[in-house]
C-alpha cells in the first residue's frame, strides 16, 4: 500500500539536511588521527597538525551551522536550501577569507581567528531578539566544543601526553575564537547581537565597517602590542577554569609548529 505525502512533507524530504560526506569526512579524520595519537601509533608535529587543524575547521562549521539552526528556527525559511544545515565547509562563504586565512592566523599567531558566514535574511526572522540570538548562536557553539574538549582532556591520562597537548592547544583555540567573536566590534557576533537594538544611524556606519572586519582584526593583531596578548591571556585564563593546564597548551602550540 503507498500513499502520497502532503506538498510541505515533499519539500521537507527533499531538502538538504544532515551533516554532508564532506563533514563527516573531516570528523573522521580528527577521530581517526585523536585515536592514534593516544594510542601511540603515530606520534609527532604531523599527526599533532592534523588533529588540531581537523577539529578548528569542524569547530567553523558547527559555528556556522549554530547560525543556520537558530535563523531556521527564528522563521528564515530558506536557510535549508541554501545546504548550510548539511555542516558542509565548502557552502560557508568562499574558501579563502573562511578557512584559508582562519588556518593561518591560528596557526601562526596562536589565536582562533573568526573564519567562515552565513547570509541570513533577518527580515524573515520575528524578532529583534531572534535576530541577537542568530548572532549569539556561533559563539555557543565554540562553547559547547571548548566543553567537549574540556571533558576529553579529563578523561586522557597523563601518560598520553601528546594528546592532551593538542587537547589543550585545541582548547586555547576555542577559547580565543570565542572571546574574539563577543567583541562588539562591526562584522563579528558580539556587535551582530547588539545591532538590532542599535540607532539606524549607527547601524548604518557600523555596517559599512562591518565589511572590513578581517582587515580591522589584521590591523590590530599586527599594530597594536596590548590586543593579541589580552586575548590569549583572557583565553588562558578560559582554559584554565576548565582545568586545562597552560602548559599543555603550550606545548601543544609547539607540536604544531611544522616549521
Amino acid at each position: 500500500m503507498s500513499s502520497e505525502l502532503p506538498p510541505s512533507q515533499v519539500r521537507a524530504a527533499t531538502l538538504p539536511v544532515g551533516p554532508s560526506a564532506n563533514f563527516l569526512l573531516i570528523a573522521l579524520i580528527f577521530l581517526g588521527t585523536g585515536l592514534a595519537i593516544g594510542t601511540g601509533v603515530v606520534e609527532g608535529s604531523g599527526a599533532a597538525f592534523v588533529f588540531v587543524m581537523a577539529g578548528w575547521l569542524l569547530s567553523l562549521c558547527l559555528h556556522e551551522f549554530g547560525h543556520a539552526f537558530v535563523a531556521w528556527k527564528g522563521g528564515d525559511a530558506d536557510i535549508p536550501r541554501s545546504g548550510y544545515l548539511t555542516l558542509d565547509p565548502r557552502l560557508y562563504a568562499d574558501a579563502l577569507s573562511s578557512i584559508v586565512l582562519p588556518l593561518l592566523f591560528t596557526i601562526l599567531g596562536g589565536i582562533g581567528f573568526p573564519g567562515g558566514r552565513v547570509f541570513v535574511n533577518t527580515h524573515l526572522l520575528r524578532s529583534k531578539v531572534w535576530i541577537s540570538a542568530v548572532s549569539a548562536a556561533g559563539p555557543a557553539m565554540n562553547g559547547l566544543v571548548l566543553l567537549a574538549l574540556a571533558l576529553l582532556y579529563s578523561l586522557t591520562g597523563e601518560e598520553s601526553d601528546t594528546l592532551r597537548a593538542v587537547l589543550a592547544v585545541s582548547a586555547l583555540f576555542q577559547g580565543t575564537a570565542i572571546i574574539l567573536n563577543l567583541m562588539p566590534l562591526p562584522g563579528l557576533d558580539g556587535y551582530g547581537i547588539l545591532q538590532p537594538w542599535l540607532p539606524e544611524p549607527v547601524r548604518r556606519v557600523a555596517d559599512q565597517a562591518a565589511l572590513h572586519v578581517n582587515l580591522i582584526l589584521a590591523g590590530l593583531f599586527l599594530f597594536s602590542s596590548a590586543f593579541g596578548p589580552a586575548v590569549f591571556r583572557a583565553s588562558l585564563l578560559l582554559i584554565g577554569l576548565l582545568g586545562i593546564e597552560i602548559v599543555d597548551a603550550r606545548v601543544g602550540y609547539g607540536l604544531i609548529r611544522l616549521w
